[in-house]
């Protein structure tokens, strides 16, 4: 398909996915995530979502449903959720909160980390009830989010806010929902 082709079914695309069952859709197909984030590469997803802004929220619901319902069903990601240093902090802080945000696009989105569970849609949350949060290009976001991106200090392009002590917990979370979102859970 072209990059204007994809431009023009993706949204509909997106609306058939969720029709289908979005749970349903991501068990039958496991890499169903990983394809759409290749193809917002492949047509520049910040042009993209610039042009359609509807589907920057489409996809991240959708995106944050996929990763909801792949989760649970991840041995090692319950793992990791369910560590004891991980419960350790959220004994204290009750959840943690982590936003993602595109400068260069509209594309917004958010995951929560509370007791054993994670949860996100579209949009940010408040600045107050953020603990973190990944910024930078979409396509940087796009390739963190798929595990093409490392974390660390050799990203220049992908920013990060938020008290550094997070970072420890958020770290395994973001590369176990990219393993997820690869397919290898």
């Amino acid at each position: 398909m072209s990059a204007k082709e994809v431009k023009d079914a993706l949204p509909l695309t997106l609306d058939e996915i969720v029709k289908y069952g979005i749970e349903k859709a991501v068990e039958e197909t496991p890499d169903l995530l990983a394809k759409i984030i290749r193809k917002l590469i492949e047509v520049d997803a910040a042009k993209f979502v610039s042009e359609v802004p509807e589907a920057s929220d489409k996809f991240m619901d959708l995106l944050w449903e996929g990763i909801g319902a792949l989760s649970v069903k991840s041995r090692e990601l319950m793992s990791e959720l369910n560590s004891e240093r991980l419960m350790s902090v959220l004994k204290r802080t009750k959840q943690i909160n982590v936003n993602i945000e595109a400068s260069d696009s509209p594309l917004r989105g958010h995951f929560t980390i509370s007791q054993g569970k994670l949860s996100g849609g579209s949009g940010l949350l408040p600045f107050k009830e953020q603990d973190f949060r990944f910024h930078g290009p979409t396509a940087i976001l796009l390739k963190l989010l798929s595990g093409e991106l490392a974390l660390g200090f050799s990203n220049p392009e992908l920013l990060t806010d938020g008290h550094p002590g997070f970072a420890p917990y958020v770290s395994p979370i973001i590369q176990g929902i990219s393993r997820l979102i690869k397919s290898k859970h």
